[in-house]
């Protein structure tokens, strides 16, 4: 973080989560936080996985806030990772807040990260960088991010100073997939060809999981059906590495997220093992 960038009233807070597999189900062998993060029970998947909902007891992100998340599948656990509600990145006077996150896959095994939309309030400004790192090609992931206008109930639209999100996949020790969001709403056109063209909220979906190629016409049909019943427009992309990415536009969170869902839903997977 840049000096000037912080307050006296900053927090800095960590997150550690390690989830094992002791050959029946997903255990949770680390668990490590500061205030103002806490782990809610996790809740078991049918498939032998667990579900861990990240619980943040603040109002929101405050100018001068430092987060550090590192979240780790050892071989043969299925972990999925939610929050509790949305984030909410709070006005700024000249600082901003920022947040690191690495998550380290380890083979055959499968992390599903899945937070709630993010809104940036008028006069925010917030940087994030994910640092993702797959074994081999037998670890698998679903990454999500969600992102809106901010408070447009309020008349806020674009009225945050900027939103920088970096996130960096590498598997094997290689770059394979770059995102590089940033967003100034007062010197670029927001609302205009290229970002969100009218939208609120846009959604984008890395999908590396072993099943992705007979999957993909399944989720462009769930992408194609999305856009015919629903004002949203879809986007799917496959990548040099074989993943796919989808894009979302919409103007209502839910609706955005429940079209997240359903392609998850489709990405179904064995539990390690039980051939």
């Amino acid at each position: 973080m840049d000096k000037g960038t912080e307050n006296a009233f900053g927090r800095k807070s960590e997150l550690r989560l390690t989830a094992g597999w002791d050959g029946k189900e997903t255990f949770l062998r680390e668990i490590g936080f500061t205030a103002p993060f806490k782990i809610m029970t996790p809740f078991p998947c049918k498939d032998g996985g667990k579900e861990v909902m990240i619980m943040c007891a603040s109002p929101g992100i405050m100018e001068g806030d430092s987060q550090w998340i590192r979240i780790e599948t050892e071989k043969g656990a299925r972990l999925a990772v939610t929050s509790q509600s949305y984030e909410k990145i709070h006005k700024m006077n000249n600082g901003r807040a920022y947040r690191n996150t690495i998550l380290r896959i380890a083979g055959n095994s499968v992390l599903r990260y899945r937070p709630l939309p993010v809104i940036p309030f008028g006069g925010s400004a917030f940087e994030s960088r994910t640092a993702i790192e797959l074994e081999d090609e037998s670890s698998e992931l679903i990454y999500e991010e969600l992102l809106s206008c901010g408070r447009a109930a309020c008349g806020e639209r674009f009225d945050y100073r900027f939103f920088h999100s970096l996130s960096e996949v590498s598997c094997k020790g290689k770059l394979i997939y770059r995102e590089n969001n940033r967003s100034r709403p007062a010197s670029w056109p927001m609302e205009e060809l290229g970002l969100f063209e009218g939208y609120t909220h846009m959604a984008g979906m890395l999908i590396h999981m072993q099943v992705v190629k007979e999957k993909e016409r399944e989720i462009r049909s769930l992408a194609e059906d999305a856009e015919n019943a629903q004002e949203v427009q879809c986007g799917v992309t496959r990548t040099a590495a074989g993943d796919l990415v989808v894009r979302i536009l919409g103007r209502r969170a839910e609706t955005v997220r429940k079209i997240c869902d359903e392609i998850c839903s489709c990405m179904e997977y064995s539990v390690p093992g039980s051939e």
